[in-house]
């Protein structure tokens, strides 16, 4: 494999342009349209930040993607999400998105992921993709762990596609943890292993959305225990100086 400064000189010069010629014809789409309109009135819900932490709907996702680095043309695959409200339930309603690339992926994500080249020939581009998500998770905060990297892989692609950035309201329970449990790595699997939640087959974005929720849920009864009860009140907590 390249170096990093090999790989952003071969996307800038040589790749970026070819994604840019694959890409302009979907810009033409009923949907792109669709979905540019959408992002560009959408407003974030500061209300929801102000509500019980057990009153609101969350959305706990995860992405599959084909690297790292969004900046140098890695894209995003799939989507796996749980939308549960309050902490009722961790199973209250699931999506899993496979997205078709742009790029060829190469055997090693392949094989990670367990997707095959047929099937993500056969799946819906990002901006259908994405547009199922937002559909998914309207009205609800967003949680990732972490929630750095993904939402930065987001915006990415929205940008590569010519599109609005997006700015929900969102929680990262790797921060959560980090605050917790000061002394436990704060990787998925230490934090599943102490807290003895089921393990599934990894790198499935559905499988680590399902666990990452009900991590969260754990974090977030503990959260509670410890007197905050907002989102709001948690951000304050985990960006605190």
């Amino acid at each position: 494999m390249l170096p990093v400064d090999l790989q952003i000189l071969k996307y800038i010069f040589f790749e970026k342009p070819i994604y840019h010629y694959k890409i302009k014809p979907y810009l033409k789409w009923k949907s792109y349209g669709n979905l540019q309109r959408q992002l560009q009135t959408y407003e974030p819900d500061f209300e929801i930040a102000k509500k019980n932490l057990n009153e609101v709907d969350y959305t706990i996702f995860d992405l599959e993607t084909t690297g790292f680095l969004p900046e140098i043309g890695h894209e995003i695959i799939s989507i796996g999400a749980v939308r549960i409200h309050g902490l009722d339930s961790c199973y209250r309603k699931k999506l899993h998105q496979v997205i078709r690339p742009i790029r060829p992926v190469n055997k090693q994500t392949l094989r990670l992921t367990g997707l095959t080249k047929e099937r993500l020939k056969n799946s819906s581009p990002f901006i259908e993709g994405f547009q199922n998500f937002l559909d998914f998770s309207e009205g609800s905060i967003l949680v990732a762990h972490p929630a750095k990297f993904d939402m930065r892989f987001l915006q990415a692609m929205l940008k590569r596609w010519k599109l609005p950035a997006y700015h929900p309201q969102v929680l990262d329970s790797h921060l959560m943890a980090q605050w917790l449990f000061p002394d436990i790595k704060h990787q998925l699997d230490p934090l599943l292993k102490h807290l003895g939640i089921e393990k599934r087959e990894r790198h499935h974005a559905l499988n680590d959305a399902i666990m990452t929720s009900e991590l969260f849920c754990h974090l977030m009864r503990l959260t509670m225990n410890e007197g905050i009860n907002t989102a709001e009140d948690l951000q304050n907590q985990l960006y605190k100086k």
